[in-house]
């Protein structure tokens, strides 16, 4: 079972990282027709996705850990190789951002664009040795903007070995701990400081697919697949508006739903059926590769690719607008996070590996 690949699940790692930066172009290139934003967010729903990236995370984490005892030396082999994981990615994306914000591109004007550019990474922007390290370890969002999600994903790791542990078949405990955390995301305050607690939910129902894959013979057919799939989106779509969603988008009355609806599609998409098999390609695959990559990086190349543009985007529509800035983006971004996969993330993964072995887990129950 620890050899089971889901190159299903790599492959909608990749598609949601598509999609966020899909809809992170349309935010900053905004519709004028409200009927049209409507359609275009609910096909392409950045908040869902990156729930999906929780959920997703909480289940192929739970694989990860299988065949391992709960011990201290499981605990700091896991800490270790999930610090290497995140971090050295997202400290290269942070100095190329603050680097750009240091040229004189980052200055040139964002004409054909909604407001929002011109904060996108300002020409000179303050940058205090404080705010940059603050930067370096997500706690800032101001040279990487979805920071937060990363902040997210590094508390949920430092908690995740005790939530796989409660888990496992003798454990007794996983129910009223999925009852916690189900109350803590209801319950949890507004604010940044709320959205671990919010999301927490969202690693433990990833952990509830995982098992039962892990433990149950049932499919989730084609049908099911596309039900959560579309499910996910639906909660925005109907009780929010996407012009301003921005306020709201992270609240417990969206996130539980798409959670549990992630849920059942990452069951549904493990068990290889005719969908999972079409997302089972090579360039899928390659995408989900570069995911996390593409997803640090897209906002500085969206940045870059809306200023280089700038000259030419106001003879057009806004609808051609947005394609022109997504498909530079995507020229411009898809290779450099190839780069940062081979040369950063890959060997950074390694170095964890190794670095873990100094602690010598033992392997033997799952």
């Amino acid at each position: 079972m620890k050899n089971v690949r889901f190159d299903a699940l790599q492959s909608v790692r990749g598609l949601a990282a598509l999609v966020v930066v899909l809809r992170h172009v349309l935010a900053c290139y905004p519709l004028s027709s409200h009927s049209a934003t409507v359609i275009v967010f609910f096909l392409f729903n950045s908040p869902a996705a990156v729930t999906l990236f929780f959920v997703l995370s909480g289940f192929v984490l739970t694989h990860s850990l299988v065949g391992q005892n709960f011990s201290v030396e499981t605990v700091l082999t896991f800490w270790t190789r999930r610090v290497f994981r995140i971090l050295p990615a997202l400290v290269v994306v942070t100095l190329l951002s603050a680097l750009f914000t240091r040229t004189p591109l980052a200055g040139w004007p964002v004409a054909g664009s909604d407001p929002s550019m011109e904060a996108l990474l300002p020409h000179d922007m303050p940058l205090s040795p404080a705010l940059l390290a603050k930067c370096l370890v997500s706690i800032s969002s101001a040279l990487v903007p979805q920071n937060w999600t990363v902040a997210v994903e590094l508390i949920a790791a430092a908690f995740f070995p005790f939530l796989w542990a409660s888990s496992r078949n003798e454990s007794r405990i996983f129910l009223p701990v999925v009852l916690l955390a189900l109350a803590l995301s209801i319950c949890a305050p507004s604010g940044g400081k709320g959205l671990p607690f919010i999301y927490g939910f969202s690693f433990v129902v990833g952990i509830i697919a995982y098992r039962g894959w892990q433990n149950t013979n049932v499919i989730l057919t084609s049908v099911g697949v596309l039900l959560a799939a579309v499910g996910m989106s639906l909660p925005t779509t109907l009780l929010t508006e996407p012009e301003t969603l921005g306020a709201v988008f992270n609240s417990p009355k969206l996130v539980i739903p798409e959670t549990i609806c992630a849920g059942f599609m990452l069951f549904g998409l493990a068990r290889n059926g005719t969908i999972a098999g079409l997302l089972s390609n090579r360039a899928l695959l390659w995408l989900g590769d570069i995911s996390f990559s593409l997803y640090l990086v897209h906002f500085l190349v969206i940045a870059i690719a809306g200023r280089l543009l700038s000259p030419l985007l106001p003879a057009f529509s806004m609808p051609i607008r947005e394609g022109m800035v997504f498909c530079l983006t995507l020229l411009i971004a898809l290779p450099v996070s190839h780069l940062l996969y081979e040369k950063v993330e890959r060997p950074a993964n390694r170095l964890g590996h190794r670095l873990s072995t100094l602690f010598r887990p033992s392997r033997r129950t799952s």
